[in-house]
Parts: structure tokens; C-alpha cells; sequence
């Protein structure tokens, strides 16, 4: 069973998702400038026994807003809302990339009962809380030229052996986020505060598992948060590894499930 393009007003966003299958509850929360049918490939396999909910942020995809102005805890209170507008209290939050800091608040907000990243919360140049001198040395490329930025972003990231075509066909869906609300949703994402997340994690036992692109992750960032969250490399491309292996990011979330 699949409901596709519904709509979930809220104040000052109208919401667009997608419901698809039966089973345990799954949400699915997209990364930076992304969309929600970056993960149709994975929830199609997901959906075979579990459902599975994926939607589009607000200024992402086919959603809406009036505010151009969203921290993390906003989004999280979207997705919360959402989810819990489709009786999922209870459901498994999987993000994507800044979708993983979504899932993780949306999670110690009250919706969800286990967090699930997938390449995110992994990038030290982003996460932890960044100062203000590091968050505009990253940024300020984008604002000098938003398009250029991105793309030089994705060739990084795609890692090594990604399809060219693939990785072109994400910077030009990146590329079509406005600018500035964009730029104001990262620099919220460099200013959040991961490690007080985490210890609110901690406090609730609350498990944080990390699926990271093994030819990414740093050294760093295990020996930094190795002993706070279950980071897991894998071999299946780079950041975008659930484009490049939808099935097989469908496994390794059913079998953290299981």
C-alpha cells in the first residue's frame, strides 16, 4: 500500500510526504538541500515489512513555507508532527546527513524511539557546534556562489567509484534550493549543539547508530565519538550511498531494526 504527494499543514509550512507498506514504523528524513524521493529506492524495499514514511522538509522537495528561518529543533518539531499526524509515537527516525540531526531531535523531542544516521553527525567540520570563524569559512563559498559551492560539495562527497551522472544529477537538484534559506539552515546545523544532544541521549539510554561511508569517515571522529554513538563504516559508496545502493541501505537499516 502506498499514499504518495500528502500534505500536512502547519504553522507556517505546508508539508508534503509519502506513506508507503505495513508494518513497524519507519521515518526517513533527507539531508541538506535533498528531497524525500532520495529515498524511494530504499523505502520500496523497506515498505516489504515495515512502514514507511518519508517526507520533504520545509524549502525542500514539494513542501512549503512562509518562514525562511529553521533550526534543527523546528524541523524536528515537522517531522514530529508529521509522524505523529500518522499515529507513528513510536516510529524508527533514519536520517540522511543533517537529516540524522533532525532524526536525532526529533527523537529527544518525544516522536520515534531509536535514531538511526546515515552519514551524518560524522563530519567534525560540521558537527560538533562549530564557532563562528569556522561556520563562515565554510559558508562562505555558498554565499559567494551558491551553485559552484555545491557542486565542488557533491564531488567531494560522492567518494570513490560514484557514478558521475548520479552525482550530477544530486548538485543539480542541490542547487535548486534557495540560496539563502539554505544557507541559513546549514549555518543552524553549525551551530547546534550535537555533544548536549548526546548527552540527553545518554541520559534516556537512548542509543544513536551511525551507518558511515567508510572512505569518509574520519579518525577523528571515532576517537571522538566512538564511545558515544555505534558508529558502523560501510563499504557502499560515499555520502550518498543510498542512491548508489538503495537495497542494500534498506538491509542495514532492517537489520539495526532487528
Amino acid at each position: 500500500m502506498s499514499r504518495r504527494g500528502l500534505v500536512h499543514a502547519l504553522p507556517g509550512a505546508e508539508v508534503v510526504y509519502d506513506v508507503h507498506g505495513r508494518g513497524p514504523d519507519v521515518v526517513l528524513i533527507h539531508g541538506w538541500t535533498c528531497r524525500r524521493t532520495d529515498f524511494d529506492g530504499v523505502a520500496a524495499d523497506l515498505a516489504r515489512d515495515h512502514r514507511v514514511l518519508a517526507l520533504d522538509l520545509p524549502w525542500h522537495g514539494d513542501s512549503t513555507a512562509t518562514s525562511r528561518h529553521w533550526s534543527i529543533d523546528d524541523l524536528a518539531a515537522v517531522v514530529g508532527a508529521v509522524a505523529v499526524n500518522e499515529g507513528m509515537h513510536e516510529a524508527v527516525i533514519v536520517g540522511h546527513s543533517m537529516g540524522a540531526a533532525v532524526a536525532l531531535e526529533t527523537v529527544l523531542a518525544g516522536t520515534g524511539r531509536r535514531v538511526i544516521s546515515l552519514d551524518g553527525l560524522t563530519y567534525m567540520h560540521m558537527y560538533p557546534r562549530q564557532s563562528a570563524q569556522a561556520g563562515d569559512a565554510f559558508l562562505d563559498p555558498f554565499r559567494a556562489d551558491f551553485a559552484g559551492a555545491m557542486r565542488t560539495m557533491c564531488d567531494r562527497a560522492a567518494g570513490p567509484g560514484c557514478d558521475p551522472a548520479l552525482i550530477d544529477r544530486v548538485a543539480r537538484a542541490m542547487c535548486r534550493a534557495d540560496a539563502e534559506v539554505a544557507i541559513g539552515m546549514m549555518d543552524q546545523l553549525m551551530r547546534w549543539d550535537m555533544d548536549g544532544a548526546l548527552a540527553r541521549a545518554d541520559a534516556l539510554a537512548l542509543t544513536v547508530k551511525v551507518f558511515a561511508s567508510a572512505p569518509l569517515l574520519s579518525d577523528t571522529a571515532v576517537t571522538r565519538y566512538g564511545d558515544r554513538m555505534d558508529i558502523v563504516p560501510v563499504d557502499l559508496g560515499g555520502h550518498f550511498f543510498l542512491l548508489q545502493q538503495p537495497v542494500k541501505t534498506a538491509g542495514l537499516i532492517r537489520a539495526a531494526i532487528a
